[in-house]
């Protein structure tokens, strides 16, 4: 086999006559526009701010020129800072009474650690009162008196059951006291 023989037939190659790029369909038609698009019209300058009627504040006063200090500008004085009066919109408002709320939490947290011990049922009771008492006339400070009332009942029911559990007892002892009359003798 000599390198001139092979397999593979040549490769045409294309004649001065023939074309190399594929013949190209022509665009179909488009028919001419009903109406031309109209262009937005560009943007105009902003106008004058509206005229406002009533009493507008001054003016600031102009920048000092570059390198000028700052506190030299002629005809500007710091504002004067007053505390308001009493009473006028803007002064410090006194501090809303909480007398009410503050007796029912410490009566209502004073039940509940009494009644372990068998006191608390006063303090309960004198903290659920006042609970009611300030939800009415201090409505504002409802997280102290909710807590009290809710620590006031929670001592009120602690106290009944240890109430109950102390007269059980107390029935019980003095049922079998009875028995102990005799000392185990048979006489």
């Amino acid at each position: 086999m000599t390198l001139g023989d092979s397999d593979t037939p040549p490769i045409p190659t294309p004649t001065p006559d023939q074309s190399v790029t594929p013949p190209v369909e022509p665009a179909p038609a488009v028919p001419p526009a009903a109406a031309p698009v109209e262009q937005p019209a560009p943007p105009t300058a902003p106008s004058a701010p509206p005229a406002y009627s009533g009493d507008l504040p001054p003016a600031p006063p102009p920048l000092p020129p570059e390198g000028a200090p700052a506190y030299a500008t002629p005809g500007y004085t710091a504002p004067a800072y007053a505390t308001p009066a009493y009473g006028t919109p803007g002064a410090y408002a006194p501090a809303r009474p909480q007398g009410l709320s503050i007796a029912s939490l410490i009566c209502g947290i004073a039940g509940v650690i009494f009644s372990f011990g068998g006191l608390g049922l006063l303090p309960s009771i004198a903290g659920i009162v006042t609970g009611h008492l300030a939800r009415k006339r201090q409505p504002w400070a409802r997280g102290l008196w909710l807590t009290g009332m809710i620590t006031g009942y929670v001592g009120l029911a602690i106290s009944i059951i240890a109430g109950i559990f102390i007269i059980i007892f107390f029935v019980f002892a003095a049922s079998q006291s009875r028995n102990y009359g005799s000392y185990g003798y048979n006489s």
